[in-house]
């Protein structure tokens, strides 16, 4: 089947894509018709499969993607907050890089004291509200964050939660930079156009970049880069 998909003209694909984006829709209700946006909750808090927080030390290539990102937009002062941080090898590696204030969003409790064991040397300049996302954002002030980033959590959030985005949005003081699986479905993986989301709320794509050649992603995933 991937050899079949492979052969198909690029063209052809994105005249094609918006149908399967309506598939992908169509398919996402009848996958995640029993599960709630609670259940979906209880699951990250202390998920007990391959996303259990001690999986997410590594791989480190994410983190390195994502900081050319940030030396392309993103001043050492700062204000920077991560959604769903989960045990903060992102926030270490822009730590190292000297970024220095930093702010995280998290649902595992466990996460977060694992990234106290982990990551010692960045709790003095990371805090960590350990909260839903749905939660947290409300409770930020407009323009809290000159730069709010999130690496493969959008893709988790529960469709009765689509406020989240507007929330984002209002938070957000300069950018926005975004890696996400747009496409997957599974009980927890939600496909969305990022792009048209945050368009409609006010917001500016200045970058986008598909992630097909980048270890630990697929062409699934991509990045997007917003402004106000």
């Amino acid at each position: 089947m991937k050899k079949l998909v492979k052969a198909i003209p690029e063209p052809i694909k994105s005249a094609l894509r918006p149908f399967y984006f309506w598939a992908n829709r169509r398919l996402r209700n009848l996958v995640t018709a029993k599960k709630s946006r609670a259940e979906l909750e209880r699951y990250w808090r202390d998920p007990m499969d391959h996303n259990a927080p001690n999986s997410y030390i590594e791989p480190v290539q994410r983190s390195e993607f994502l900081l050319k990102f940030f030396k392309k937009y993103a001043d050492s002062q700062d204000k920077i907050l991560e959604i769903g941080c989960n045990v903060g090898r992102n926030l270490n590696y822009l730590f190292v890089a000297g970024y220095k204030n930093l702010r995280g969003i998290e649902i595992s409790k466990e996460a977060v004291e694992l990234m106290k064991r982990v990551y010692p040397k960045i709790l003095s300049s990371v805090k960590v509200d350990i909260n839903s996302v749905e939660n947290a954002v409300k409770t930020i002030e407009n323009d809290s964050f000159d730069v709010v980033f999130t690496m493969a959590v959008f893709q988790h959030i529960h469709p009765d939660s689509e406020f989240v985005f507007s929330e984002v949005a209002r938070i957000t003081k300069k950018y926005l930079i975004i890696i996400e699986d747009e496409d997957g479905v599974t009980w927890r993986h939600f496909p969305r156009r990022y792009k048209k989301i945050f368009e409609n709320l006010g917001m500016r794509q200045i970058e986008q970049f598909n992630c097909k050649e980048i270890a630990d992603f697929g062409r699934n995933y991509w990045v997007r880069v917003f402004t106000k």
